[in-house]
């Protein structure tokens, strides 16, 4: 976490085995399971779902990671908890708890990127108070800007960005009962790459095929023109638990979410957005947890969700969504050498649209419900020795977006369609786990996956492209299909002393269409990583080490016979990268100052999960700078 402080929550969790990237440009990602994404990967932020316009492939979670101290990638069955909809896994953003020790911490982060030259202030004071000693409280706030992005060979015109965020939290906390209010605030300004976005069919057939883009200034600056994105989200969260017994408790959550997006054309036709959408989302979440003999968890949640479109073009209708489930979960000791854990989900979703057709509102209902279970054993087999076995059935309504959108999707630069007639996609998971941990110098874990996605649904090229007023644009369709995905997360660390190690890491996928015999489009290629590391003081080896890593990711070759993309996967590609980090005491308390620099061979390549690979190289060098100063 230390390495990836400045980045997008995407880019962060890519340091885990099994996550990838979404990529829609330089400023744009989101994470990636196993080749999931999107609304089957659920995001939990300080406990709560987070709910915003994210069916977009440019819709980045609205999420700052330095609100973090801890982060979570629930791959497998486990992530039944959070939702009915995990098919790809949870991710959990949790804060550090608040202070119960009577004192004043501080600490303040600086971080500049030498690619776009991107400057990062962030800063955390938390507090517990010394006469009231059951009430602590916390405030955050963290601000960035960038500017264009570079490659090895040109400027990617209009990539900037700027964001500010801040956060407070206040708790409460003795015996019998605990309370805690949190508020968070996230608003960022994006710039679209204007290459992406081309004038006629002609002129997109060039661009697609040609190795620089041929609409593009090749300039620095932090001006954020058209096309553009504007987000806020606003969350608010009150959780309360009472103690009713000492192995019984209550937890209730009540949440609020507001999510405003704005986007912006390239064409200036009026100073209004052409896109404005307003999601809000209400949440309530009550459970009991007993932590007898055997442990259970029972409990009801509740979501409403509403949103409002507005502006010239039209993308998604106005739409009303209620869910309703109810869960249990059991967890047991077996024997002292196996563990148990099963649940059950209920969900009931009921979802109502309005769209407007020749000057008249038209309203349809849609109802969807199903039931979903999971159930995982631990197995211990020896010292330092875990094997686990999980399986789930997980479904997952289809969105708004999948069923009813038609229309530019200016941040991806792409024109999808919906299907109106998708139904909901149906998942049977099942993953194994042996973790080995050999007199603390070997450890190994190997996670085999598999899952079967009965009407699995992916937006997929289409051609020929689309010409619009506003311009030619790729074609993309949501089409259904039944899918098979399996493979593998592999980690192996060897630690030669206490303060010398390597570490090698794969993530293998294969994805096939069992409707048409075929491989899948869209889906993450294997890929490889090696790292040396020296740590080279006794005390706090984490904060002084030097390392170097190997990133390797293969050429996407498991594409369709009859592909139907507008360009071919991009070759493989391979990127060395450095860290170096070192901790000294100034003014009697703790500085931390690191070094990395990505891509330091400023190799040319193009990713297969980035949107627009059809347009423009990945970034160049970058050099980043970090400082974290502890009071």
């Amino acid at each position: 976490m230390e390495e990836t402080r400045g980045q997008n929550l995407a880019e962060a969790l890519s340091r885990i085995n099994g996550v990838t990237m979404l990529q829609t440009g330089s400023t744009i990602s989101k994470p990636v399971i196993h080749g999931l994404h999107g609304n089957r990967v659920l995001i939990l932020n300080n406990g709560v779902r987070q709910e915003g316009q994210q069916w977009g492939s440019e819709h980045a979670p609205e999420i700052d990671p330095f609100i973090a101290n801890r982060m979570t990638v629930v791959k497998g069955a486990s992530s039944l908890r959070y939702g009915a909809d995990a098919i790809g896994g949870a991710i959990l953003i949790e804060p550090r708890p608040l202070p119960t020790a009577q004192a004043t911490n501080a600490e303040f982060n600086t971080v500049y990127f030498s690619n776009n030259r991107q400057y990062v202030i962030n800063g955390v004071v938390e507090q517990n108070v010394k006469k009231l000693t059951a009430l602590s409280w916390r405030l955050q706030g963290t601000y960035k800007r960038g500017g264009n992005t570079r490659t090895p060979d040109y400027w990617l015109h209009n990539t900037g960005l700027e964001e500010y965020n801040y956060s407070a939290t206040v708790g409460w906390r003795n015996s019998r009962f605990q309370s805690e209010l949190f508020f968070s605030s996230f608003n960022t300004k994006l710039g679209i790459f204007t290459g992406a976005h081309i004038g006629n069919l002609t002129d997109l057939e060039t661009a697609i095929n040609s190795k620089r883009p041929i609409q593009n200034i090749d300039a620095f600056s932090y001006d954020i023109d058209r096309p553009r994105q504007e987000v806020s989200h606003y969350l608010v969260k009150l959780r309360n638990t009472f103690n009713l017994t000492n192995r019984r408790r209550l937890n209730i959550v009540l949440a609020h979410q507001e999510n405003f997006r704005q986007e912006y054309d390239r064409a200036l036709i009026t100073d209004r957005p052409e896109l404005d959408l307003n999601i809000g989302t209400t949440t309530v979440d009550a459970n009991i947890e007993n932590t007898a003999t055997v442990s259970t968890t029972y409990g009801v949640s509740a979501m409403r969700q509403q949103n409002v479109w507005s502006g010239s073009r039209f993308f998604i209708p106005n739409f009303v969504v209620w869910n309703l489930s109810g869960y249990a979960i059991a967890k047991k000791s077996l024997n002292p050498n196996l563990n148990a854990e099963a649940g059950l989900r209920y969900d009931f979703r009921t979802m109502e649209t309005f769209r407007n057709q020749n000057n008249q509102v038209l309203q349809e209902n849609r109802n969807f419900s199903n039931i979903s279970a999971s159930t995982l054993l631990d197995y211990r087999l020896g010292t330092g020795k875990n094997l686990l076995f999980s399986g789930s059935m997980a479904w997952r309504a289809p969105q708004v977006n999948e069923l009813y959108v038609n229309g530019l999707h200016h941040g991806t630069a792409n024109f999808e369609i919906g299907d109106p007639n998708l139904k909901s996609e149906v998942a049977f998971i099942f993953s194994s786990q042996l973790k080995v941990n050999i007199d603390s110098s070997w450890m190994v874990d190997v996670t085999p996956f598999a899952r079967y996605i009965n009407g699995f649904i992916n937006l997929v090229p289409s051609t020929p492209p689309t010409l619009t007023f506003r311009g030619a644009y790729p074609t993309f369709r949501y089409l259904q299909t039944n899918a098979f995905f399996t493979g593998a997360d592999i980690a192996v660390t060897r630690y030669f002393t206490p303060l010398v190690r390597a570490n090698a890491k794969a993530s293998l996928l294969w994805v096939r269409d069992l409707q048409a015999k075929d491989w899948l489009q869209q889906i993450p290629s294997h890929r490889f990583e090696g790292e040396v590391a020296y740590s080279y003081r006794q005390f706090h080896p984490s904060e002084n080490y030097i390392s170097l890593q190997a990133v390797h990711v293969t050429e996407q070759t498991r594409v369709p016979k009859n592909n139907g993309d507008y360009l071919a996967p991009p070759a493989a590609y391979t990127l060395l990268n450095m860290e170096f980090a070192t901790m000294f005491h100034f003014l009697e308390k703790r500085l931390t100052f690191g070094l990395g620099i990505r891509n330091l061979l400023n190799t040319r390549y193009r990713d297969y999960m980035n949107r627009f690979r059809y347009f423009n190289d990945e970034a160049g060098r970058n050099i980043v700078l970090r400082l974290k100063y502890r009071i």
